[in-house]
């Protein structure tokens, strides 16, 4: 017996280990992707950084200003003594390796004054729009120019799409049997269907969307909508303009939202009622990062690889095990400690689950998940709103409503006038 509980406890605590080893791993391994510095650890075997500057007369040095030659680096500078650089103004960044393999060099943003060794091929890349550099070099020095092959091509980070407005913004609720008969207009619209099942028409083609599916329609795209199975739907209507480069990506196809994707949407939700400032400016950014997922959503490239990796595989499990087991127990009045218990894991891990993958409290999200029940529930008709609150776990039907008012803007009651309009 003593054999049988000592497997159970080293399974639990292997499990809580490996899931913090494995954390502690991906969130180092997610800072390294970020752009280096040069006073950076990483920056020590090319030189290193100083923050006065440089005496020219007590170390028989001369000065002269460093001319940039734009975003894109033909030829690299390398000297047989050590040199120093010091960006005075503006933002800039360095290329610099042991030699000239592109695959080699490597870019570190300028932080502090530079002091370069020797042997060391090198470049600077200026990010603002003007910067001001000085090299320092001893009186005698030798200098060789190379030319890089190929030459090496400053990407900036710029916006490739720009939501400029968004024209309306509608939550619908449509009985069965709805029909519309179908427009075109110079502007995108997005659909997104909360609950049941909408058909829709583009340009001779049919598509069906269920629940958590959206579809994105082109500017002129001629569309209709439909309900053809025996049960109301509800679904939200974004009407905005945008400039992007490509769409071919994002129209004509439905999409299945995942968690990420249905967690923008609520805070689309959330924001387009809250009156705080620049509520309505977080609705344009919300809707811009949902454009960008679905551009990446055929994505196979690395950072899709990394996140489909041990890391991700262990936490969408252990996580989709616990959302399985409070949705089982939904009409339970389940407890944070009791989830804790159930899966060997701490109040403060299970925490970072939720926000890493969520960007939501376990708490908060029992409370969506039973709301979301309550509107299945006023939908089948069978049921009265305190009825509906009590098999739910509700203390009372005040705080039933005044949460459900919070979430989805309208009472309970509201909800069931507008359902079959």
């Amino acid at each position: 017996m003593f054999v049988f509980f000592n497997k159970i406890f080293e399974k639990i605590i292997s499990k809580r280990i490996l899931y913090i080893c494995i954390l502690v791993i991906y969130n180092y391994t997610r800072r390294l992707s970020m752009i280096n510095k040069t006073s950076s650890i990483e920056f020590k075997k090319y030189g290193s950084t100083y923050e006065e500057h440089m005496s020219i007369k007590d170390n028989n040095l001369i000065c002269r200003k460093l001319n940039t030659s734009g975003r894109i680096i033909s030829h690299m500078y390398c000297f047989s003594c050590p040199v120093y650089i010091e960006l005075t103004e503006g933002i800039a960044s360095i290329l610099i390796g042991n030699s000239l393999d592109p695959d080699k060099l490597e870019t570190f943003a300028i932080h502090h004054y530079l002091k370069i060794d020797a042997n060391k091929y090198f470049n600077i890349i200026p990010l603002s729009q003007e910067i001001e550099s000085y090299l320092i070099t001893p009186a005698n020095y030798n200098l060789r120019t190379e030319f890089l092959n190929p030459p090496y091509v400053y990407k900036p980070i710029i916006s490739k799409l720009q939501i400029e407005e968004i024209l309306g913004y509608y939550y619908v609720i449509k009985s069965p049997n709805y029909r519309f008969k179908g427009e075109a207009h110079k502007h995108y619209e997005l659909t997104y269907v909360d609950h049941g099942s909408l058909d829709t028409t583009v340009e001779g083609t049919t598509y069906t969307l269920n629940s958590y599916d959206l579809m994105l329609y082109g500017p002129n795209q001629f569309h209709t909508q439909q309900i053809t199975k025996n049960k109301s739907c509800s679904y939200l209507t974004v009407i905005f303009n945008m400039d992007i480069i490509d769409n071919d990506a994002i129209l004509n196809r439905v999409f299945h939202c995942d968690n990420e994707l249905h967690t923008i949407f609520n805070k689309f939700v959330k924001a387009s009622s809250n009156s705080l400032p620049y509520s309505k400016t977080l609705m344009l950014c919300y809707l811009q990062e949902i454009i960008i997922l679905l551009t990446q959503y055929d994505s196979s490239g690395e950072t899709k690889h990394i996140s489909t990796g041990s890391m991700q595989h262990f936490q969408d499990g252990l996580l989709q095990e616990i959302l399985d087991y409070m949705n089982s127990m939904i009409t339970e009045p389940l407890t944070i400690e009791e989830i804790c218990h159930k899966f060997s894991i701490s109040r403060s891990s299970l925490q970072t689950l939720f926000r890493n993958h969520l960007e939501i409290s376990p708490k908060n999200y029992m409370v969506q998940i039973k709301l979301k029940k309550s509107k299945e529930l006023i939908r089948e008709n069978k049921y009265t709103i305190s009825e509906i609150a009590f098999m739910l776990g509700f203390s009372s039907i005040h705080y039933f409503s005044r949460t459900f008012k919070q979430h989805f803007n309208l009472t309970p009651s509201e909800y069931a006038k507008k359902l079959y309009k």
